[in-house]
């Protein structure tokens, strides 16, 4: 579980074993690559979702390509382009 500020890891097979971390802690305990994995950048994104309504909202067919290509880029995960949802 993240927030972005903490992650929990919970021992499989033994949920009582829990330990919260922030960032510095994983990175110092050797795990980096999960803090760099589990980020996502929210001012790209906010600013892709803003550029994807004004583009539906003038009808600009290419305007709407530009944000579905930045959605994109700041998820890193495939973006349907008839809404606003995001598929994992």
């Amino acid at each position: 579980m993240a927030d972005n500020l903490h992650w929990q890891l919970v021992e499989v097979g033994n949920e009582r074993n829990k330990k919260r971390m922030n960032r510095d802690q994983l990175i110092r305990a050797g795990l980096g690559h999960v803090v760099t994995e589990c980020m996502v950048d929210t001012r790209n994104l906010r600013a892709a979702l803003s550029k994807k309504a004004i583009a539906r909202f003038i009808g600009d067919s290419e305007m709407l390509e530009q944000a579905n290509e930045a959605q994109r880029k700041a998820l890193g995960v495939r973006v349907n382009r008839n809404s606003f949802e995001v598929r994992v």
